[in-house]
């Protein structure tokens, strides 16, 4: 199978798992767009006040390189906080709570099947 092909493939399984476990990523991308404002999950855009999301799961929290991150964040990273769909969804419940200090502003995402959707969106975003 050609390279192309296998990425195609890989990418319509990860599609069907998503979609079995009652995943939304359009809804996602469009509880997202209150994000727009300071993040972007297009590669290369990276001069908004949010750091960019591409990718984002399995990134170490606060180094993004090129990205000034609040100190609180930064020391989240260094402690070892990593990006999972279980850390991004506790971080959306409650920023504040989750990383006291952090410099992001937006209120939390209080609806669990909006954190599920947005993260959903993200993971198929930064592939």
């Amino acid at each position: 199978m050609s390279a192309p092909a296998a990425a195609l493939t890989a990418a319509a399984g990860l599609l069907a798992v998503v979609l079995a476990a009652g995943a939304d990523p359009a809804r996602g991308e469009r509880v997202f767009q209150r994000c727009f404002a300071c993040h972007s999950v297009v590669a290369g855009e990276d001069t908004l006040a949010g750091p960019n999301l591409r990718a984002v799961l399995g990134r170490r929290a606060g180094t993004l390189p090129g990205f000034r991150f609040s100190p609180a964040m930064a020391g989240a990273g260094a402690r070892g906080l990593v990006w999972t769909r279980t850390t991004l969804d506790a971080y959306l419940a409650d920023p504040q709570a989750y990383v006291p200090g952090t410099e992001m502003a937006m209120p939390p995402l209080t609806e669990g099947d909006d954190r599920r959707d947005v993260i959903d969106y993200l993971e198929l975003a930064g592939r």
